[in-house]
């Protein structure tokens, strides 16, 4: 008898699709971490002595290699100045900052031997949220009781000043005086741990057997404040607390107003006043061709203002390569006086239209930045201004910042052949052409076994008087040779420089345009200009967003 083949397909079918059904369901797969918002960081390099070209090719160009490297680099901006480079690095987190330490690390032994170490700074989600306006002999009480607020990221002071002496030269007396021998008098001073004070050493200090250092220079001494502050009752230090990344202001400024100002305000002799008093804190900014009286009289007129918000004022001056200094307007923001409101009395004590709104974010500026890029330098700094030009007049423009070398920059080359010609040392012609571009600082030599058991004293020497062309200076200022003083104009020629500021966005050298917009409805008419503007064969303008803060 034939068997029947037996089919178990369908109740195959059967048995795993109630299996399916009963089975218990999978676990969830946990979804990526989002990845963090992306963080800056600016590394900052000294050499003293060299110029923003030779930092571009010596110093900037070997950390460009090193940070593009790493993976968590996102975007890189260089800008070199004459003395100093600065490159920051935009990572994809925060954890990357710890590789850029140990990228630059392997960096230094590249660097020229003159280097100081590099600084790190964060740059990102710094928000201001608290100022308090207060006397320097308390700033730094109020400091330290906002650096241990929760949620504070840094305390910025302005309006105290480093105590320093300067030696300040009258041109008019310094024919034939040794300018090498002047300088490496006052460093031998500081160097001595004599009992007599420093000012009366170097006061009557010998630089030649008929002269002493006061027949050629007024000596001062006091602090030197490249940033000062004022508020309604007149000059004042000024603190301000930023927040860490990510911090909401409010919440920052509110835990630290009580703090700080009950450290000052019991006390009869000493104040605290916050700025704001409550609410948030708006901060305004303008640029303006420095005068002496800049800052006090713009204050004058902001406390004329009625009804105008707890306020207060720093006025910072111009930074290396930078003409125009820094006015920023802290204010606290209220309903019965509107952010416009107090633009309009900035704008109007300053005398400028350009007048833009830096915090807080909500109420914040739009920032547009157009890199010019192409092989020639010169060409791009030019347009770089012509574009500036355009844009100056536009509706809704607040503010720009042009980011190219001086036109009328020039350059000090030494003739190496006049110098050994006339026997004058390498050391000595060095000295006179740095203080011929600019104020030297000069400090005592370190004792044989590099410890000295005093403190490290400084002094600053430059001219009273710095006007007029670059040559007729060089003329003025002389260098012993075995010969006799003879004029640093024998020994140097000047030549056309593009001292910085030196830019490169991504490695690419560029002349930047940083513009800010009420709205960025504004930027369609920046574009329509650019598409107006004749680009030579070869130069392009990007586009990018807000460039990150260089310099200290």
């Amino acid at each position: 008898m034939a068997r029947r083949p037996c089919r178990f397909g369908p109740v195959l079918s059967v048995i795993l699709a109630l299996a399916a059904c009963t089975a218990p369901p999978p676990p969830p797969q946990a979804e990526p971490a989002p990845p963090g918002p992306p963080v800056q960081v600016r590394v900052d390099v000294a050499v003293p002595g060299l110029g923003a070209g030779e930092l571009e090719v010596h110093v900037v160009a070997p950390l460009e290699d090193a940070l593009a490297r790493l993976p968590a680099v996102r975007r890189l901006h260089a800008r070199s100045v004459d003395g100093r480079a600065d490159v920051v690095a935009t990572l994809t987190d925060a954890g990357a900052i710890a590789v850029v330490r140990d990228a630059l690390g392997g960096v230094l032994s590249q660097l020229p031997p003159a280097t100081e170490p590099p600084t790190i700074h964060r740059l990102d989600g710094l928000q201001p949220a608290l100022a308090l306006a207060t006397l320097p002999e308390s700033a730094d009480a109020i400091r330290s009781a906002l650096q241990r607020t929760v949620g504070v990221g840094r305390v910025d002071v302005c309006g105290v000043g480093e105590r320093r002496l300067a030696v300040v030269l009258d041109r008019s007396r310094l024919a034939g005086v040794p300018i090498d021998a002047l300088v490496t008098a006052v460093g031998n001073t500081l160097a001595e741990p004599d009992a007599p004070p420093l000012f009366e050493r170097l006061v009557t200090r010998p630089i030649t057997a008929t002269l002493q250092l006061r027949d050629v220079a007024v000596l001062q001494d006091g602090p030197r404040l490249p940033c000062r502050a004022y508020a309604a009752r007149g000059p004042v230090t000024l603190v301000t607390a930023f927040t860490q990344s990510g911090a909401d202001p409010r919440d920052v400024a509110a835990r630290a107003r009580p703090h700080a100002v009950d450290l000052v305000s019991p006390t009869l002799d000493f104040f605290a006043d916050p700025v704001p008093a409550d609410g948030e804190l708006a901060v305004l900014g303008a640029t303006l061709p420095p005068r002496d009286d800049l800052g006090s009289s713009v204050a004058a007129c902001l406390a004329a203002v009625p009804d105008l918000p707890a306020w207060a004022l720093t006025v910072t001056e111009p930074g290396p390569g930078q003409p125009l200094a820094r006015v920023r307007l802290l204010a606290g923001l209220a309903a019965t006086f509107p952010i416009e409101h107090v633009r309009s009395a900035l704008s109007k004590c300053t005398a400028t239209a350009q007048v833009a709104v830096l915090a807080p974010r909500a109420h914040a500026d739009h920032v547009v930045s157009l890199a010019v890029q192409g092989p020639d330098p010169d060409l791009r700094a030019g347009l770089a201004r012509r574009l500036a030009e355009r844009l100056a007049g536009l509706r809704g423009v607040t503010g720009l910042r042009v980011l190219a070398p001086d036109p009328d920059a020039q350059a000090i080359r030494l003739r190496r052949e006049a110098l050994a010609a006339r026997g004058v040392p390498l050391d000595a012609a060095v000295t006179a052409v740095r203080l011929a571009a600019g104020p030297l600082t000069v400090r005592g030599p370190l004792p044989a076994l590099g410890v000295r058991p005093w403190p490290e004293l400084e002094a600053d020497i430059d001219m009273l008087d710095r006007t007029g062309p670059l040559d007729q200076l060089v003329r003025e200022l002389h260098v012993a040779s075995p010969s006799g003083p003879i004029p640093l104009s024998d020994l140097v020629e000047l030549q056309a420089s593009s001292g910085g500021p030196l830019d490169r966005i991504d490695r690419v050298p560029a002349a930047a345009v940083e513009v800010r917009l009420r709205s960025a409805a504004d930027g369609d008419a920046v574009r329509r200009e650019i598409n107006q503007l004749e680009l030579p064969p070869g130069v392009v303008v990007a586009e990018g967003g807000e460039l990150p803060d260089m310099g200290p």
